[in-house]
């Protein structure tokens, strides 16, 4: 005759029922977010965050007419700004052909500084340079890269000389920020979006460390023009440049001291 398990039998067995089940149900839940985290990881390395412009419908408009667009190019582009894409993203701007802003270059060394006031005005292929010198006076300079004409406050003429190999943004005493273009790629430590605090929408570049000199340019997304460089060694800044908005230069900006202008006509 068969006998009933007793309730002290009874117990051990439930007992061990109930800690299964919780095995299974923390067991479940661990599964549960190992899967979670592998499909977050998968999710960042297939869309990973990164720096976006779009360049607005007025890129590359000069106030004297419109640069059309590549045809089936749309004026406002997405796109990716990093150190692999930012030569494209550059190669895409272009400066506009007439303007005038103020330009002012910091120049530093060991135990000193000097800063210069400059305001350049650009109708293409010319451009004008008025420098404030060191010595109080006004130094003029008018160039198409070809051929240079000097003057300072009080000359009644102009020296007409060979530009040489001087050319407009020398004169402004700014870097050619479209050099990067030529950089190779392992030269961009840097790449990204920036809003500088003038309110200015730039792309930024940032180059690696060379020979102890590295190099920053802030170039607006709206005018294709350099705001904003700066070169430093060892880290220590020997060289910053910031420009003011372009405006409509004036009728008479490539006047010369006698009257006359050299781009009458053009």
């Amino acid at each position: 005759m068969k006998t009933s398990p007793t309730a002290q039998q009874q117990a051990p067995q439930s007992g061990k029922r109930v800690r299964s089940g919780w095995r299974r149900y923390w067991l479940a839940m661990g599964l549960l977010c190992l899967a979670t985290l592998a499909l977050s990881l998968s999710v960042r390395l297939l869309f990973p965050r990164t720096a976006y412009i779009t360049l607005p419908d007025n890129i590359g408009l000069t106030w004297g007419g419109a640069r059309d667009a590549p045809e089936g190019l749309p004026a406002a582009l997405a796109l990716e700004v990093t150190p692999d894409t930012v030569q494209a993203v550059v190669a895409t701007l272009s400066r506009p052909e007439r303007y005038r802003r103020e330009i002012t270059v910091r120049r530093t060394w060991s135990g000193g500084e000097r800063d210069a006031a400059l305001c350049a005005t650009v109708s293409a292929p010319w451009t004008r340079v008025d420098r404030d010198m060191p010595d109080g006076q006004t130094r003029h300079v008018i160039t198409d890269g070809r051929v240079a004409y000097l003057w300072y406050d009080g000359d009644e003429t102009a020296l007409r000389l060979p530009a040489g190999n001087i050319g407009a943004d020398d004169e402004q005493l700014i870097p050619t920020y479209e050099d990067v273009l030529k950089l190779p790629r392992e030269r961009i430590a840097l790449a990204d979006y920036h809003r500088i605090e003038s309110g200015v929408d730039c792309v930024y570049i940032e180059t690696a460390q060379e020979d102890g000199v590295k190099e920053r340019y802030w170039i607006s997304v709206s005018t294709g023009l350099l705001v904003a460089a700066e070169r430093l060694v060892e880290d220590n800044s020997v060289y910053w440049m910031e420009a003011g908005e372009p405006e409509e230069p004036p009728a008479d900006a490539f006047a010369l001291p006698d009257g006359t202008a050299p781009i009458r006509g053009r």
